[in-house]
């Protein structure tokens, strides 16, 4: 089925609040992953879960993150035959981040070239990336092509780039609180988890409880 993306202010800012949720949700089952095969919960700020040391299968935790995230995107692909959901279906492949994640592959950083040098103890960029790419290529294809509005390209296009913004603010305003790899981690935390990252976290879920449902539903459903 083929559906008109809006574009109002008020969709574009719960696209973002999705996509946040959707990052700190990849950074949460790492941080959770962590605590049940490391012994205890290590650290978790906006940006980077770090798990306790030592860590008997750290290679399950690194794993954890991708999994949710291709695994969102993917879900949004099944999600698509549905009338009801299929424009939060649309919302979440980009969401997801899960297009975006060769980019982080190409820079050299990336939970893919630490698993690609445990399990062939390479890490080429290149390659790498490519097979980061193809796997997050399918719910691109079927984004595309869902897409009822008059410049399809352009929706399309837009989508694409969206993530980046909140992603690259995220980033900067991490490396701000807590330097580099956590290391201005502050004391006051619940379960490894600083009480401004857990607090903004709950805010988020509470507004997207509350709007979410609500603009995210073509009009009829």
């Amino acid at each position: 089925m083929k559906i008109r993306i809006p574009h109002q202010p008020v969709h574009l800012a719960l696209f973002l609040l999705l996509a946040f949720l959707c990052y700190q949700a990849h950074q949460l089952v790492r941080h959770l992953t962590g605590a049940i095969l490391c012994g205890g919960f290590g650290s978790m700020t906006f940006t980077v879960a770090t798990t306790r040391q030592p860590c008997t299968f750290p290679i399950l935790v690194t794993l954890s993150g991708p999994l949710l995230t291709f695994g969102l995107a993917w879900s949004g692909i099944f999600l698509l035959r549905s009338p009801k959901h299929v424009l939060f279906a649309y919302a979440l492949l980009f969401a997801s981040f899960a297009h975006l994640r060769f980019i982080q592959t190409l820079t050299g950083h990336g939970d893919e070239l630490v698993l690609a040098l445990d399990w062939f103890g390479a890490a080429n960029r290149l390659p790498v990336a490519a097979i980061v790419l193809l796997i997050g290529l399918p719910p691109l294809v079927a984004a595309f092509g869902v897409i009822a509005n008059r410049r399809r390209g352009l929706v399309f296009a837009g989508s694409w780039l969206l993530p980046l913004p909140p992603l690259i603010a995220l980033l900067l305003m991490d490396k701000f609180l807590y330097g580099e790899n956590s290391a201005g981690f502050p004391q006051a935390s619940f379960m490894g988890i600083p009480l401004l990252v857990l607090t903004v976290d709950l805010i988020a879920v509470a507004l997207w409880i509350v709007a979410g449902r609500r603009y995210l539903r073509p009009h009829g459903a």
